[in-house]
């Protein structure tokens, strides 16, 4: 038997993540669904107790204690947060890829005269994001082809993929 197995570690870089930046502004996000400090579901109208109170203060100095309604297109995101916000750090451990393989018994090759040796193995890529400091997305996805690097948008997960191969040698 042979086994074998790739971690992939990334440490450091920021990432700006577009999908956070326009997906808590409509809403996408469970955070954007959750209650407010009154025990009331955000997206309320403020008439029912919804809404939240934004950090700040008013005129006076004093900490901010008026209630804005959040049932509408971009209560968060970056309608109301600077787009630092949305900067996260990119590093990550992936774990890359697993092999585990099978060398049948030389008993058993020489049996079919034509073959020297038979190997039997599975490989399985992409199968887990140990650990990454971005919310819902893959810090590798980038917004477009290429190189570029640190712009992350329009993520779709990563494809995860099993695969066997079976060698003769002759």
């Amino acid at each position: 038997f042979s086994f074998g197995f790739l971690i992939d570690i990334r440490r450091g870089g920021d990432v700006f993540s577009l999908d956070q930046y326009y997906g808590l502004a409509t809403g996408l996000y469970p955070e954007t669904a959750i209650n407010n400090d009154l025990g009331n579901p955000l997206r309320n109208s403020n008439a029912t107790g919804g809404g939240i109170i934004r950090a700040g203060v008013d005129a006076t100095g004093k900490p901010n204690a008026v209630r804005a309604s959040a049932n509408f297109y971009g209560a968060y995101g970056y309608r109301y947060s600077p787009p630092a916000g949305f900067v996260y750090d990119g590093s990550f451990a992936k774990l890359r890829e697993v092999s585990l393989g099978y060398q049948f018994p030389q008993s058993m090759v020489n049996k079919i005269k034509i073959f020297k040796d038979i190997q039997f193995t599975v490989v399985g890529r992409n199968l887990w994001i140990i650990s990454k400091n971005m919310p819902y997305s893959d810090p590798e996805e980038t917004y477009g082809a290429g190189n570029l690097q640190g712009y992350q948008g329009n993520a779709y997960p990563a494809n995860r993929t099993i695969s066997a191969n079976l060698k003769f040698t002759f």
